[in-house]
């Protein structure tokens, strides 16, 4: 269970979020799209309990969270493994090749970040995320910058991960396909103050095909063809 209400966060006298009311289902994934600027990292950084000066309530059933950024973050001076160690709580080795393995990366275990491309590198970051298998994942567009076939290659990965280990999933993307392609439910955001102005149930399976995300694509911007631009 995750739910958060909130009513008011501002910077100084600027109100950037208002009226925010989110609740999030066992297993179910989300994706968080609005206008850049509109506040889209700030509602993700209050919902994993990095930022409490809002007026709000939050509610999660469990502090077993991870979190994968734009980036990877990787520690250049420490190995794969030494990077993974750092985050695991149990420090299990095997487990840690296990998850490797998982994305045919058992390889890279000794190397350090810099002798790895920048797909493989994330995948890593992506392994980091599901290392203490947390019951909830926050992403804030960890597939942007990518090329096309990497990109796909990550977001399968992911969901196979998904899969396997079931979390509660909230993501932050400026990307309306890839919001179709994973999500059950979508919430748009306006302008600021940025506030919900449509939920949008995604009724189909995740990954859908491509035919099907430019169908609900489509049906999205025959109802509301401003809405990336945070109006409706």
């Amino acid at each position: 269970m995750l739910e958060i209400c909130i009513e008011n966060k501002s910077y100084k006298e600027k109100t950037v979020l208002k009226d925010i009311n989110i609740s999030l289902k066992k297993s179910e994934f989300i994706s968080i799209i609005g206008p850049s600027g509109c506040g889209k990292t700030t509602l993700l950084n209050i919902l994993a309990s990095l930022d409490d000066d809002y007026i709000g309530e939050l509610k999660k059933d469990s502090d077993e969270i991870s979190f994968m950024f734009q980036d990877d973050r990787l520690i250049p001076w420490l190995s794969i493994k030494e990077n993974l160690l750092l985050i695991s709580k149990n420090k299990d080795e095997n487990k840690i090749k296990e998850f490797l393995k998982l994305i045919n990366l058992e390889e890279v275990l000794d190397f350090y970040p810099n002798s790895l491309s920048g797909g493989m590198k994330r995948r890593v970051a992506l392994i980091r995320a599901f290392i203490n298998e947390p019951k909830l994942i926050f992403l804030d567009e960890p597939f942007i910058s990518l090329d096309y076939p990497t990109a796909m290659q990550l977001k399968e990965e992911f969901l196979k991960l998904c899969e396997k280990f079931n979390p509660k999933v909230v993501l932050v993307t400026h990307d309306l396909s890839e919001a179709i392609y994973f999500s059950n439910r979508i919430f748009f955001l306006s302008k600021n103050p940025a506030t919900i102005i449509l939920e949008f149930e995604n009724n189909k399976n995740r990954k859908s095909n491509q035919r099907r995300v430019d169908e609900v694509k489509n049906e999205i911007f025959e109802k509301y063809p401003n809405i990336l631009k945070g109006e409706i």
